[in-house]
């Protein structure tokens, strides 16, 4: 049962049968599907969301400061949050040194990040100035 009775949140009277729970689970997929979140027609996987690369630098940036440098950086589990495979984070950091939002080097496992301010304040700044540049 979802909710408790006489609770403001309740769904439901009683458990879903497995009937109801199929038809609820496709229509959060065809959702999903709907949304740009969900690909692939038999095997579905979640779509990487498109993150601009400033938007990667910065977060890049907040990232480093809780979880440190180099390999921790890459592999974190926060970058789930925008749907980023192992390959799309690296790709993303080579774009961002391609642009001089910060230094990416690699060799195999050894990587090492570097961005160009110390705080968050001033690489906000730099990140909002090369955006906001008259054309």
């Amino acid at each position: 049962m979802i909710g408790a009775i006489g609770s403001p949140w309740r769904a439901t009277v009683s458990a879903w049968g497995d009937v109801t729970s199929r038809r609820v689970a496709q229509g959060l997929l065809a959702t999903l599907r709907d949304f740009g979140i969900l690909s692939g027609s038999v095997k579905k996987y979640l779509t990487p969301l498109y993150l601009p690369v400033e938007a990667f630098g910065y977060v890049a940036f907040v990232l480093s400061q809780q979880v440190g440098l180099g390999e921790r950086l890459l592999k974190t589990d926060q970058w789930r949050l925008f749907f980023l495979s192992a390959e799309l984070i690296e790709r993303s950091f080579i774009e961002a040194e391609m642009q001089r939002l910060l230094h990416y080097s690699a060799a195999g496992r050894v990587v090492r990040v570097d961005f160009p301010t110390e705080s968050i304040e001033e690489y906000a700044r730099a990140l909002a100035k090369r955006t906001h540049r008259p054309t």
